[in-house]
This record gives structure tokens, C-alpha cells and sequence, in this order.
């Protein structure tokens, strides 16, 4: 098995839990760069301390990493998103008609998509560097 692996999870759960927060508390969206550095650096420190892991299940476990920090993000912002929507429609700042027109299942998949790619991006590099 990976040695690498449980600890990048760990990373992985404590960066989503900082990603969220920063999503709760903070209304500049760019806060959560940072916060997606620090989470990429971490993984770079635990990962170059593994030497004789080999490029790919390095790559594996950072990807793993990022998705799983991710994904409690996504989920988060869904949460949150539609509470504002709820909000903003009893305070009659939006039409009742958003709380029935939901995003269709191909928003999500882009938007899933989309944060796939990068992830893969940034995992490769994070990887290739301290291989």
C-alpha cells in the first residue's frame, strides 16, 4: 500500500474543512486561493518525505487529496448556496421561481470537470517537484 496515502487524506480533510470555513466567513471569493496554496504545499512537504514513493502513487495520493478537500468545498457551497436562495426568496429579493429552476445535472458535471482538471494539473506538478 501507499504509505503516502492515509496521510494526504488527512490533509485532504483538514484543507476541505479550512476551504469551507473560508467559504463561511469570508466574502472575497480569491481568500480561497490561498487556502488552496497552503493545502498544495502541505501535500508537497508530506509527499517529499516519502522519497521511495514513485511519481505516480505519489500523483495519486495528492489528487486524491485535493478531491477529497474538494469535495467538501463543493458540497458546502451547494448547502450554502441554496440557504441564500431561500433567504433572498422570503425576502422577496429574488422570484419564488429560483427556489423551483435548479442548476441541470450538466452544470454540475462542468463545474465537477473543471475542478478535475486543475486538480490533476496541480497534482502532477506538486508530484513532479518533489519527486
Amino acid at each position: 500500500m501507499n504509505p503516502l496515502l492515509p496521510r494526504a487524506l488527512v490533509l485532504g480533510i483538514i484543507g476541505g474543512a479550512a476551504l469551507v470555513l473560508t467559504t463561511v466567513y469570508s466574502r472575497r471569493g480569491p481568500m480561497i486561493l490561498p487556502v488552496y496554496a497552503g493545502l498544495l504545499i502541505a501535500l508537497a512537504f508530506v509527499a517529499a518525505r516519502f522519497e521511495t514513493v514513485a511519481y505516480l502513487p505519489r500523483f495519486v495520493a495528492v489528487f486524491t487529496a485535493y478531491c477529497l478537500a474538494s469535495t467538501e468545498l463543493y458540497v458546502a457551497a451547494v448547502i450554502l448556496a441554496d440557504r441564500d436562495r431561500r433567504r433572498l426568496v422570503a425576502q422577496a429579493r429574488l422570484p419564488v421561481s429560483a427556489l423551483r429552476d435548479r442548476l441541470p445535472l450538466a452544470g454540475h458535471l462542468w463545474r465537477v470537470a473543471a475542478l478535475a482538471g486543475a486538480g490533476i494539473v496541480v497534482s502532477a506538478v506538486v508530484a513532479f517537484v518533489v519527486g
